[in-house]
């Protein structure tokens, strides 16, 4: 990804020698510092650097290439020490010199003619064999080309063509480099893909789809202006490098701008800037774009996380442990400390003491429904994506939350007291240390202590077999209860 600032730009397409002003670098600083002159021209970079007609244009234009050439000096020497802005400026000048003399020399050896989808085999065969003879030689066919050509799309077409003819992977780097150039204009750009009606977020999901060349992806690619679908077919077969490049700095452009990701309501808005965000992230974890990017996704999500969206979110899940779920899935997702801490603040208040015992289950559920809803929420927070103190300190809680239901209902107590037989008093002590009833630690202890004393009363086995009618009846008796003393903890397998 290029430096974005022109400063950045200029210290990082420090040119030593000619031959470092066909860089990419070198071509975004002249995209850039002589843009009203190549508009004028409706040129590339690249038509500049390889076409001798067009760079005496630039010197005639007086005002036009001196500031240029100006301005990239303060840049290049600014902050550097034994450096001068006049000596830097010579020294552009000459390598500007002997790009032009190169130039001017192959032309004078051999007469340029046009690059032509329909007779590139033919002029590929005429070229040097020799690696960087053969790409000066193609570069200067294809300047000419493109001059022929006086519009964005015409000149990105031709391009396209180019690739299309059957161009060997040797030889697309010029292709792919002049076609980038129009991508990195906002003009050229909307010429290839359409004038952007289209939120951000739907602009975006597209240039990253012609960026990766995946067909599966969703986004939708325009069909008018054609030259989307076009782009879409090339980097399909073989994406470009440059072209990529060029493309992911329009996305990064779009997402470090203002304008919202859709038209639609917040909740859309904020699903959409996560769904970027995705489509963004690197397998490393980092951001395409770095820490620029990753600002940027935190400032779009800092406008749309606080309370009252997040409760919009909350819309259609009844349950606390729905509610809780969703808050984890969206913290999972956040970008920027700011945005982490206030989920962390909004799922602690929805796990305030007060709101679990009241919320966990209906109004009507029995106790150890309410139990059971406890316990949920403390095996969700098990797997949450949260810090491991904050983490610990909600699961505290939530153990602290069930123990208090356990002592105000008196459940325990009131199983004891009405049970008549010692099966009465054990069996539903049993079923509360099965199917995840109770949170296991001290809650679940508690309980199987109390089962456990009531099991072991001489009289436990008589009282569950008591009203059995028959030997099967009574190993099937046996049997259950083997079963759910292994489930509750209380027996071995």
């Amino acid at each position: 990804m290029l430096p974005q600032t022109e400063e950045q730009l200029a210290k990082a397409a420090l040119c030593k020698a000619p031959d470092d002003l066909y860089t990419v670098g070198a071509r975004e600083l002249i995209s850039r510092h002589c843009r009203s002159f190549l508009d004028a021209m409706r040129a590339t970079p690249t038509e500049l650097l390889f076409n001798e007609d067009l760079q005496k244009k630039l010197e005639n234009a007086g005002t036009a290439y001196s500031g240029a050439v100006q301005k990239v000096a303060i840049a290049q020497v600014s902050g550097t020490k034994n450096r001068d802005v006049a000596g830097r400026i010579k020294e552009i000048f000459a390598l500007c010199d002997g790009v032009r003399n190169r130039t001017l020399e192959a032309v004078s050896a051999s007469p340029v003619e046009p690059l032509e989808p329909k007779r590139l085999k033919e002029q590929l065969a005429s070229l040097p064999a020799e690696d960087s003879a053969r790409v000066f030689r193609l570069s200067l066919m294809l300047a000419k080309a493109l001059l022929n050509e006086k519009g964005w799309a015409d000149k990105a077409k031709l391009l396209l063509d180019m690739l299309d003819a059957g161009m060997p992977p040797a030889d697309c780097a010029p292709i792919d480099n002049a076609l980038s150039e129009i991508i990195r204009l906002q003009a050229g750009l909307d010429e290839i893909i359409g004038k952007q009606g289209k939120s951000a977020g739907e602009r975006i999901a597209i240039l990253n789809k012609l960026a990766t060349g995946k067909t599966d992806d969703p986004a939708a690619i325009p069909a008018d202006p054609p030259l989307a679908q076009h782009l879409m077919a090339v980097q399909a077969r073989q994406v470009q490098p440059n072209i990529q490049a060029a493309l992911q700095s329009q996305m990064l452009a779009a997402v470090t701008g203002t304008y919202p990701m859709t038209d639609g309501p917040t909740s859309a808005e904020l699903q959409a800037t996560l769904d970027i965000a995705q489509r963004l992230r690197l397998r490393s974890g980092q951001f395409l774009g770095g820490e620029a990017t990753e600002a940027a996704l935190a400032r779009r999500l800092s406008r749309l996380i606080n309370d009252q969206h997040i409760h919009d979110l909350m819309v259609g899940a009844p349950r606390l442990a729905e509610r809780l779920q969703r808050c984890l899935d969206l913290y999972r997702k956040m970008i920027g400390p700011q945005n982490y801490e206030f989920m962390k603040k909004y799922i602690d208040y929805l796990l305030q003491e007060r709101t679990v015992a009241s919320d966990v289950a209906p109004k009507s559920a029995s106790v150890p429904e309410r139990l059971r809803g406890i316990t949920e929420l403390h095996q969700i927070l098990m797997g949450a994506p949260l810090p491991s103190v904050f983490r610990g300190k909600l699961q505290l809680r939530m153990e602290e939350v069930q123990n208090t239901l356990l002592d105000e209902t008196a459940i325990l107590d009131r199983i004891t007291k009405r049970g008549k037989t010692t099966a009465d008093k054990a069996l539903p002590l049993i079923d509360l240390c099965c199917n995840d009833t109770l949170i296991k630690g001290a809650n679940l202890r508690r309980v199987r202590e109390l089962a456990q004393r009531y099991v072991k009363q001489p009289d436990f086995l008589t009282s569950v077999m008591a009203g059995a009618a028959s030997d099967a009846d009574r190993k099937t008796r046996l049997t259950e209860l083997h079963d759910r003393l292994i489930e509750a903890g209380l027996a071995n397998d």
